[in-house]
């Protein structure tokens, strides 16, 4: 049985630096499943240090302009799009992406959702953090588990 979809999910550049005390990712706690490391005060100040601009919280009009991207995106790529939640400090897309794997449908997104939000807001230069987290959704239950997790996120999503 192959991949049926990708749940994608990545964040607003700035958005849960290592040491963060949400919990964060790193390489020794990338797999699902394992635990968070604990805060790290000293590693968070540090990746807050070298950030070359302020953090992004997205507001509803930037975050339709994403979402508005995002679904260009997956139109073009001919990618049935499932669901999509743009939150102000993380994103979430639900996808049958069959051409490519999740890490390049990310960096695909992403693209286009940047290009939609670099003409309204010039300036800003950096919207998302590097990669992304990929999970593979298996079957129609699991694909519509996630849906439901994607659409009942904090903020609703945009339309």
């Amino acid at each position: 049985m192959g991949v049926l979809a990708y749940h994608l999910t990545w964040t607003c550049y700035g958005q849960w630096l290592p040491g963060d005390v949400r919990g964060y990712v790193d390489r020794d706690h990338r797999t699902p499943g394992t635990a968070y490391p604990d805060a790290d005060p000293q590693a968070y100040n540090a990746a807050a240090g070298v950030m070359k601009e302020s953090a992004c919280w997205l507001q509803v009009p930037e975050r339709r302009l994403a979402t508005e991207g995002i679904r260009e995106a997956c139109m073009r790529q001919k990618w049935p799009l499932v669901a999509v939640n743009v939150q102000p400090d993380h994103v979430h897309v639900l996808a049958r992406v069959d051409t490519v794997g999740g890490r390049h449908a990310i960096r695909v997104m992403k693209s286009f959702a940047t290009r939609r939000l670099r003409r309204t807001v010039p300036g800003r230069r950096r919207w998302w953090t590097k990669g992304g987290k990929v999970e593979t959704v298996l079957t129609e239950w699991r694909l519509a588990e996630v849906a439901r997790y994607v659409r009942n996120q904090r903020y609703p999503a945009v339309p």
